[in-house]
């Protein structure tokens, strides 16, 4: 569950980085910054997380401002270009990338802890990501104490968001104020399934249907929904182990007092 629930995170903090996206929410009543998105996660852990160890980690470093959140990461949207260069739409996605790599490595210290020996620089290199032959640009010295964030930031795009989503056109109308997301609103309301024709990045026409838009939600509500099943079984399976150990070790008690 937390291997999934990471993937996760970086695709929403990937996803509000996009103006699009960022202003089709504002423009139905959303507010979306990078400091909301940052504690709709933490709360997700709080509230989700199975693993106490999980959860009490990420939150005690996220109510210290771990990574500097509290200075980096603003509760209003962002104003500046929408053309993807603008370092303040990348500090969520880095922030979050920043707290998995200390994850990494602080797991990976406690793995050679439990084998009573030193963590080798060898191995904490290894538990970095991207990898330097992911992405050999991203790292600026050989032991990976120092980055180039942006091109940092476009590896993560990529990897977490796909280029050429369909609903993404959608999203790119409402900054371009085109007409057609007014149709594709008129004919989302009569559930017609005829495709709405939109001008994409280069200025072609091309086809997707109204009721794309409305996946990505159905598809996060989908996964908030199996995590949720997830851990709500996890927990109660450690209820009944807990309950069980508890109940032989009082015969045991018992029988000593015997």
């Amino acid at each position: 569950i937390f291997s999934v629930s990471r993937n996760l995170f970086h695709i929403l903090t990937i996803g509000s980085s996009k103006p699009e996206h960022e202003l089709y929410g504002f423009h139905r009543g959303y507010f979306v910054s990078p400091h909301h998105v940052a504690k709709n996660i933490a709360d997700f852990v709080a509230y989700f997380f199975s693993c106490d160890v999980c959860r009490t980690n990420f939150l005690k470093m996220y109510d210290n401002c771990g990574h500097g959140h509290c200075e980096r990461l603003k509760s209003e949207i962002t104003m500046g270009p929408t053309d993807g260069s603008d370092p303040a739409r990348m500090e969520l996605a880095l922030w979050l990338w920043e707290v998995h790599n200390s994850v990494n490595v602080r797991l990976m210290t406690e793995a050679a802890q439990r084998q009573n020996r030193v963590v080798t620089n060898e191995e904490i290199i290894a538990s970095l990501f991207p990898t330097k032959k992911q992405c050999p640009d991203c790292w600026l010295n050989e032991n990976g104490t120092k980055w180039d964030n942006a091109t940092v930031f476009h590896f993560l795009d990529e990897w977490y968001w796909p280029n050429d989503e369909p609903a993404d056109r959608q999203f790119k109308s409402v900054i371009a104020g085109t007409a057609e997301l007014e149709e594709g609103k008129r004919m989302a309301s009569t559930s017609t399934l005829r495709p709405v024709r939109s001008q994409s990045e280069h200025g072609k026409s091309s086809t997707f249907a109204p009721s794309l838009g409305i996946g990505f939600t159905t598809l996060f509500c989908l996964i908030a929904f199996v995590l949720l099943v997830v851990a709500a079984a996890q927990k109660k399976r450690s209820e009944r182990r807990k309950k069980f150990v508890d109940s032989r070790f009082v015969k045991k008690k018992q029988g000593c007092l015997k």
